[in-house]
């Protein structure tokens, strides 16, 4: 090429045209040679006519312009002109081109420009001389640089390089280089600026070897994300640049596995600061759906950060129980304690946690499932779902199908007054279990468990086990999923084992081994599943991308056969990501020979397609403006205007149409809205006016029980067990309001299928003879009343036989599904006995009959705020509190008033149990009981006409 200034010429020659332009401009303003004259008579009638047109006299100069200039373009456009300021003709003597390229993962954000320069420096110099390409990212199968490629060749291959999504080696490169024995005139090298790799020994060799002449293009702005940091709902995304100069700015995206963006955040670069972070604030949901973070607008593998499931916060869903009340107490407040170091929790009913589909669901002492979310639950568990129990009373009474043993229908006090031995510790956990390599905390006992029937392949369901060889945690597979059980309690009532730190060790991996994924990833190996190229995107894994052992994972270097993706292994899914601990720095140390280009040195363009388009585009108006000049483009014109006219007068009436039509109020957003698939809709804020709420939203019923407490009582089909059960409620409430501050109103009749249950604090079911069972919506709308603090009592009102006992067998049919606990006789000494009145029997219209509670570990202890929640009995309580509205006694007592009165003393101490708890179980009321017990009446209490008291009791 010839080299004029900043240009060069491909046919020079092509040049000399330019002087003919002295010729072209004559010949192009030439007019045509004047016509001849002839006289016509009639020619006279015109004389003193204005002509409206008057034909120049030659071609206007602003004509012949357009003309020259498009001659002028086309000649130049045909000597094959390129805009190269770098380049220099002295340089491009005899002997072959070497072009080194830094094809690493560096290059990507600036790759079209280092392929730019090497293509200019193939415009200087001698058209048929020879050319070599070195690349530096390693493959198995490099390219020699012996192999001689000309200009033409070389500038294809350089057309279709890419970048390679793994970093650089210099070293290997020379040493490729050393052994083709290739000795090139002259060297150049498009470098990715970093000094990693020895750059500047590697710069240095290539200068020793020919001139050299360098252009680096270091990435601008954030090089790389090295690394993340997640919480339950936040994500810190850092990133390093290699330029630490001056204050720069960058925004991160998070995007799902389908490349949609949930989130972006900004990240600042201060002055001579190398680091930044961006901060994510998204929900739990949201958050568990992100699988991958990148610069916007910066392409390359570098700038992408895989999130694998290893690292991702678990999205945990707690089965609500109803124990918001009393949180402190509850096995929820241990299970949530250890699962917020390393999961984000969500609670709510079955139903709502299976459609969030989160990694696992964790049930706490749930004996009854319903039906229909025991049907969700399996199939959740089926589709790869982890469900995770825990045991209690509940559960050790009734156990169903969500289990990975077979339960006894009872529990096993280990230690304790009446126990067999002593409480057991936890034994070393077996090598095939999730919780292998866990150390065994030496002071945790365990004192109570529900035991699984002995099985052949019980030991293979076990995954840790007390010192006497029985089942602490069990697990079995049920599907895609896995079904874990901890055989006591998530809270302190049956072991030490919350109090231990191993408790969360044991959950995380419980959840990671639910989802088939291990903790310790031991012998196995990863498969690539998902690969990112050079510019950083994910596609799927190359044949030749080789598998990773787990043991090598961590210090694993992305290369051509274990490139940046995701791997699938024993932990799940798990990422290799080219910027983990990377440290860019700029590469400053160049030889003193070398040449180094600048940006825009290193740029050439070809200019011979743009000169011919700029002729054509002359030629063209030329054209244009003859056609015009002779008249023939005004028909055009005219039809133009009228269809102007038509097409203005549509869009008018359009523009007026769309004016006048009614409009929806903006709405901001104002938040999003969970979809079943665990996505996020945004929803439209409510609006500032007030909007009433629906007539009949609350009935007059349900407003009645918010306000004044009252109990309830369960509507049955005989209307005179009805009519006694609310005469007995009337005088209980009657009683109350004489003898104590509780002031109940009149009791209401409650249909357990649509009366909301959650407005009465206590109601009694006064079981009819030949009751059918209750229905699945009553029992299960029953079973969430208990777990919100609601408390039952059942009268079979059975007892008037003295040589029976109480018998609760026969509602195991009518009750059947309610999740209650084991029962137990009310002990001695028991609060309820003491929680207002002092008393020692239970009875109603019987004595002698025998008082059911739910059970607790051993006689003296409690769980929870050890309050029963379900009494049951057959005494015909609400007989012997009976009154008619004049407040007489409606129905007989075997015993007589002193009978009645201790039936009503029982009404007063159930009621106060049920609203106060077990206060009075406290130590500190000792002293005060004992007083009471020992203090003698001196002055007689006021009497009513009839020997009566005040409050209208028998003396």
């Amino acid at each position: 090429m010839t080299a004029i200034g900043p240009f060069l010429l491909g046919a020079p020659l092509a040049l000399f045209a330019l002087l003919a332009l002295p010729l072209i401009w004559w010949v192009l303003r030439a007019t045509p040679p004047a016509p001849k004259e002839a006289e016509l008579p009639s020619l006279r009638l015109l004389e003193g006519a204005e002509p409206e047109e008057e034909t120049p006299a030659r071609t206007p100069w602003w004509v012949w312009l357009i003309r020259t200039l498009a001659v002028i373009a086309a000649i130049l456009g045909l000597s094959q002109p390129v805009w190269a300021p770098g380049a220099r003709t002295t340089e491009a003597g005899g002997g072959p081109l070497l072009i080194v390229i830094d094809n690493g993962w560096a290059s990507a954000p600036r790759w079209g420009e280092l392929t730019n320069a090497a293509s200019a420096t193939l415009d200087a110099g001698d058209r048929d001389g020879a050319v070599h390409l070195l690349l530096t990212a390693p493959r198995q199968l490099n390219a020699d640089p012996a192999e001689r490629l000309s200009r033409a060749d070389m500038a294809r291959r350089l057309s279709s390089l890419d970048p390679q999504p793994w970093a650089t080696d210099r070293g290997d490169a020379l040493a490729r280089l050393d052994a083709s024995n290739l000795t090139p005139a002259r060297i150049f090298y498009a470098s990715d600026g970093l000094e990693t790799e020895g750059g500047a020994a590697f710069a240095a060799a290539l200068a020793a070897r020919a001139p050299l002449t360098v252009f680096a293009a270091p990435p601008e702005g954030p090089a790389v994300i090295t690394g993340l940091s997640a919480q339950t709902d936040a994500v810190t995304v850092r990133l390093a640049r290699a330029d630490a100069r001056g204050s720069a700015r960058a925004f991160v995206s998070a995007l799902t596995q389908d490349g949609s963006a949930l989130a972006s955040a900004e990240a600042v670069f201060a002055e001579g600061a190398r680091e930044a972070e961006a901060q994510f604030s998204i929900p739990a949901a949201a958050l568990a759906r992100i699988a991958r973070f990148n610069v916007t607008g910066r392409a390359g593998a570098g700038t992408v950060w895989l999130w694998d499931s290893a690292k991702r916060t678990r999205r945990v869903g707690i089965v609500d129980t109803g124990t918001a009340a009393q949180p402190l107490l509850s096995d929820m407040h241990y299970i949530r304690k250890a699962l917020e170091p390393f999961a984000s929790i969500s609670t709510g009913d079955i139903e709502t946690l299976v459609a969030a589909a989160p990694d696992a669901i964790i049930l706490s002492d749930v004996g009854q499932i319903p039906r229909a979310d025991t049907e969700r639950l399996t199939e959740w568990v089926e589709n790869g779902g982890a469900l995770i129990r825990f045991a209690g009373p509940r559960l050790a009474a009734q156990g169903d199908d969500l289990l990975p043993v077979t339960l006894r229908r009872s529990s096993r006090a280990i230690g304790g007054a009446l126990a067999w031995e002593e409480p057991q510790g936890l034994a070393p956990f077996p090598d095939t279990s999730p919780f292998a390599g866990l150390p065994v905390p030496g002071d945790v006992r365990v004192r109570q468990q529900v035991l699984a029937r002995p099985e052949p392949d019980l030991a293979r369901k076990t995954w840790a086990r007390l010192t006497d060889g029985s089942p602490l945690v069990s697990a079995d597979s049920r599907g895609d999923g896995t079904l874990i059980l901890f055989h006591i309690t998530a809270g302190p009532d049956w072991g030490d084992l919350a109090y231990s730190g191993v408790f969360e060790q044991m959950l995380r991996r419980a959840i990671a081994a639910g989802r088939g994924e291990a903790v310790e990833d031991g012998d196995g190996t990863y498969m690539p599943q998902l690969s990112l190229d050079g510019f950083g995107r994910l596609t799927r894994a190359s044949p030749n991308a080789a598998p990773v052992r787990a043991s090598e994972f961590a210090t694993m270097k992305p290369s051509e056969i274990h490139p940046p993706g995701l791997y699938q292994g024993p932990s799940g899914s798990r990422a290799l990501n080219i910027g983990a601990g990377a440290a860019p720095h700029l590469m400053t140390q160049w030889p003193a020979s070398a040449r180094l280009l600048g940006d825009a040195e290193a740029r050439s363009l070809r200019l011979a397609g743009p000169m011919l388009a700029i002729a054509a585009g002359l030629l063209a108006l030329d054209l244009f403006i003859a056609l015009f000049v002779a008249g023939r483009l005004r028909g055009l014109t005219r039809r133009g205007k009228a269809a102007a006219k038509k097409t203005g007068g549509a869009v008018g009436a359009l523009i007026l149409a769309f004016a006048f039509l009614p409009q929806e109020p903006a709405h901001a957003q104002g938040g999003y809205e969970l979809l079943p698939d665990g996505s996020y809709r945004a929803i439209p804020s409510p609006s500032t006016r007030v909007v009433p709420l629906p007539a009949g939203k609350a009935s007059e019923k349900e407003i009645e029980a918010a306000l004044v407490m009252r109990f309830g009582y369960v509507e049955t089909g005989d209307r005179t067990l009805n009519e006694r059960t609310r005469a007995g409620l009337r005088g209980l409430s009657n009683i109350l309001n004489m003898r104590t501050s509780v002031e109940p109103a009149e009791p209401h009749a409650l249909n357990l299928e649509t009366d909301a249950l959650e407005l009465y604090p206590l109601i009694f079911f006064v079981v009819p003879e030949n009751a059918a069972p209750l229905t699945d919506r009553a029992v299960a709308r029953l079973n969430a009343y208990l777990r919100a603090g609601g408390a039952l009592v059942i009268d079979t009102r059975v007892g008037g036989d003295p040589a029976a006992q109480t018998d609760v067998s026969r509602l195991e049919t009518l009750l059947a599904g309610l999740d209650a606990p084991q029962l137990q006789t009310v002990p001695d000494n028991h609060v309820l006995s003491r929680s207002f009145y002092l008393i020692k029997d239970y009875p109603g219209r019987f004595a002698g009959r025998r008082l059911w509670i739910e059970k607790t570990s051993e006689p003296g202890a409690t769980r929870g705020d050890g309050v029963s929640r379900l009494f049951i009995g057959d005494a015909d309580w609400v007989s012997a509190w009976a009154v008619d509205e004049n407040g007489r006694d409606l129905y007989s007592v075997d015993g007589g008033p002193q009978q009645r009165e201790t039936a009503r003393r029982f009404g007063v101490n159930l009621v106060m149990y049920v609203l106060t708890g077990s206060y009075k179980d406290d130590q500190v009321h000792i002293p005060a009981l004992l007083e009471r017990l020992g203090e003698q009446n001196e002055t007689p209490e006021p009497l009513l006409p009839g020997g009566n008291l005040l409050d209208g009791g028998p003396r």
